[in-house]
């Protein structure tokens, strides 16, 4: 019996080049034996508004740009890193393996620009509502992905094994195990026991390179999903135009177009911070050493850890649960905002993203300088 073919959809046919020309061969033979033109016609139609804040919507296209940095970096470095030798392991890469040590400061300064890019990209969602119904599910997905790739960060920062992520990571791991409740066995699951040893390396090296990634490309489909099916969010401004006033620019590829040169130019930024300030090798880690002096947690978890020298003593609990209060109420602005005039603005929702923001980096600012 032969096999049954699809035949190619009409509106299909009215886009593809002619039959006798080799692409309009090739896109029939595809078409027919592969349905996916609602999907290409779908894609095809895809729109992105068009307004003064239309550039914030980049942020999530040169995240996940950065993201592939980091998969691509972290793999050429998986093949010769050793958890069973983690120091030399990474003294070979950054002395003997050619380009070695530009990988490794290209995979650190790709983290850093990532989390950063997603900071931003968080904040013009929160300022533009793009939290608001339908995409409640959107803002969830994001805000988890924004807590998967800090986790990232702090799981990469162990696995040189040198003095100053030993100390930095001891330290994280000691503030969470006097955080009540699941604290004390988080920490020690994370460990492996009472205290930071080799062992640890061990799971915090499959942290990272097989559980959070697997979970972080979840999310990520579940986010881009949840985009495509909803559309881009407009801002009230936008929003409020009649429809013959609104601009909008074809995704594929107008747009897409247009983010290419950005992705060069931050792919650029990445090579030069990398040369300049290359990832530097500290001494190997001594759990029975002194720590070094001005010993301080990566700059996204600076805040945090200002923020918490704020409540010495016994006002650590509340310093802690301050801390546990402020995500868990950005989860909850969806639900707590409603859907606000135009011509209205610093709403309570409004004036309390900019009080985060403020906090944040003044905050960030101080755990730097001080």
């Amino acid at each position: 019996m032969a096999d049954h073919m699809h035949t190619v959809p009409e509106e299909a046919l009215k886009e593809l080049p002619p039959a006798h020309k080799a692409l309009g061969k090739l896109g029939r033979a595809l078409l027919a034996r592969f349905p996916v033109w609602p999907i290409v016609d779908f894609l095809r139609n895809k729109k992105v508004p068009e307004h003064r804040h239309a550039a914030w919507y980049m942020m999530g296209g040169l995240a996940l740009f950065f993201f592939a940095i980091q998969v691509f970096t972290g793999i050429l470095l998986m093949v010769y890193y050793r958890p069973a030798e983690p120091w030399q392991s990474v003294q070979r890469i950054v002395m003997e393996v050619p380009y070695g040590n530009l990988m490794r400061s290209i995979h650190h300064w790709s983290a850093n620009l990532m989390i950063l890019t997603l900071f931003l990209h968080m904040f013009s969602a929160y300022f533009m509502k793009a939290y608001r119904a339908p995409r409640e599910g959107t803002w969830l997905v994001g805000l988890a992905l924004l807590g998967l790739c800090m986790a990232f960060g702090f799981s990469g920062y162990l696995l040189p094994w040198d003095d100053l992520s030993f100390f930095a990571t001891n330290v994280g791991l000691t503030e969470m195990e006097k955080a009540p409740g699941l604290g004390p066995w988080l920490a020690s699951l994370l460990r492996g026991g009472p205290a930071v040893t080799t062992d640890t390396i061990g799971r915090f090296y499959v942290l990272h390179v097989v559980v959070l990634p697997l979970a972080v490309l979840g999310l990520i489909g579940m986010h881009l999903l949840f985009v495509q099916i909803q559309g881009m969010s407009e801002p009230d401004s936008f929003a409020a135009l009649p429809a013959c006033q609104k601009k909008h620019k074809k995704f594929f590829f107008d747009y897409f177009a247009s983010e290419i040169p950005v992705w060069l130019a931050a792919f650029a930024l990445l090579v030069a911070l990398s040369a300049i300030w290359p990832r530097a090798l500290e001494a190997e880690a001594d759990p029975f050493g002194a720590a070094p002096l001005g010993i301080k947690p990566e700059w996204y978890f600076l805040a945090q850890y200002q923020a918490l020298k704020l409540f010495p003593g016994k006002l650590e609990y509340a310093g802690m649960a301050l801390m546990g209060i402020v995500p868990l109420l950005c989860a909850l602005v969806p639900f707590f905002d409603r859907a606000v005039p135009s011509d209205r603005r610093g709403t309570w929702i409004e004036r309390a993203g900019v009080a985060l923001l403020v906090g944040f980096v003044v905050l960030t600012v101080w755990g730097w300088i001080s």
